[in-house]
């Protein structure tokens, strides 16, 4: 029973999603249904990449603040 439990968590997840169809010219063509799987032991791999994404985000909030911190030092010195 134990045995089962753990492969029956290694089996893959079938994920249903839906991608833009288009022809050879670029026209669309309507929506297209297909299943993806999901293997839990791939989605380990994914976390780099989150990662990375997470850092990125945190970037782009850095540079906004600087950029609206200088921008009111900038005001304040035409006062």
């Amino acid at each position: 029973a134990q045995n089962l439990a753990k492969v029956d968590g290694m089996l893959p997840r079938r994920v249903k999603r839906k991608r833009m169809r288009t022809d050879e010219g670029g026209a669309e063509l309507g929506w297209e249904e297909y299943f993806d799987y999901h293997f839990p032991n791939d989605e380990d791999s994914n976390v780099g990449n989150l990662k990375i994404l997470e850092m990125a985000a945190k970037w782009k909030q850095a540079q906004a603040q600087e950029d609206s911190s200088s921008s009111e030092e900038e005001d304040s010195d035409d006062e």
